[in-house]
């Protein structure tokens, strides 16, 4: 359920919280909060801060504080994961878990954590990627048996969930005996249906690096869902495989 805190702490919030709060605001921008709204097709709330000047605040943060423990930092993450105030919170909270992810003795607890994130706090493609692609990332690379707990996201009721149980394996496709293509494509051809355009950009992502390591067996898939797929998801899978290969599904 989405909080209508003003900031990341309420009830919780310390000294570290509020420097996270202040260093975010001090960062803002509001000619790049504007220039942020062409990527997505709702209205984001955003103080204008990059990626990359996020990522800057949370290891400055890191440094200064060096003895807070992780569950504190993930639990600082949680608050700032849950507020919804603004864009980049939860960009700030990704970057906390990403410093911490590596080391985490937790017995899988992460993905949990993950998945209810997915589930009621991101609220568009960037956040669901930045997550993806950065802690769990670092999470599952030190984890590999746990790669094949992510295709189960694929059954979510949450669009990014489902948009998740791609992306975040699309770094390990083709490069990591833990993740089985066949299950790769059975969970994209689970998802072919799906009415969601970034669930379906999920489907053309994974399905354009897999391609780059087993080309036929990508090309067969294709061929014989061709028929189901939308075309920006057949755009996507092919963008990276040879001309006249993708002459051949283009001229289909």
């Amino acid at each position: 359920m989405r909080r209508d805190a003003t900031g990341a702490g309420g009830a919780g919030q310390d000294a570290v919280d509020a420097e996270l709060e202040s260093a975010l605001a001090a960062a803002a921008s509001a000619p790049l909060a504007q220039s942020l709204q062409r990527y997505f097709p709702a209205p984001v709330q955003a103080l204008g801060v990059s990626n990359t000047e996020v990522v800057k605040i949370a290891a400055a943060a890191f440094a200064r504080h060096r003895g807070v423990t992780a569950e504190d930092w993930l639990a600082r993450a949680e608050r700032f994961a849950r507020s919804h105030t603004h864009h980049e919170y939860f960009i700030l909270a990704s970057a906390l878990v990403a410093k911490v992810a590596r080391g985490l003795d937790d017995e899988g607890r992460l993905l949990q954590r993950m998945q209810a994130w997915l589930e009621n706090d991101v609220s568009n493609w960037a956040q669901c990627d930045d997550l993806c692609i950065k802690p769990l990332y670092i999470y599952l690379k030190q984890r590999p048996q746990l790669l094949e707990r992510i295709y189960a996201w694929g059954e979510s009721a949450s669009p990014w969930c489902r948009r998740a149980s791609n992306v975040a394996l699309v770094k390990f496709a083709g490069r990591s005996e833990h993740v089985d293509l066949a299950r790769v494509f059975a969970n994209c051809e689970r998802l072919l249906g799906d009415g969601d355009p970034y669930v379906q950009k999920g489907i053309g992502w994974m399905l354009k690096v897999a391609s780059q390591y087993e080309l036929q067996p990508v090309q067969d898939f294709l061929r014989q869902h061709l028929a189901r797929m939308e075309r920006p998801t057949l755009r996507y899978a092919i963008e990276k495989m040879p001309r006249e290969v993708q002459r051949s599904f283009t001229q289909a």
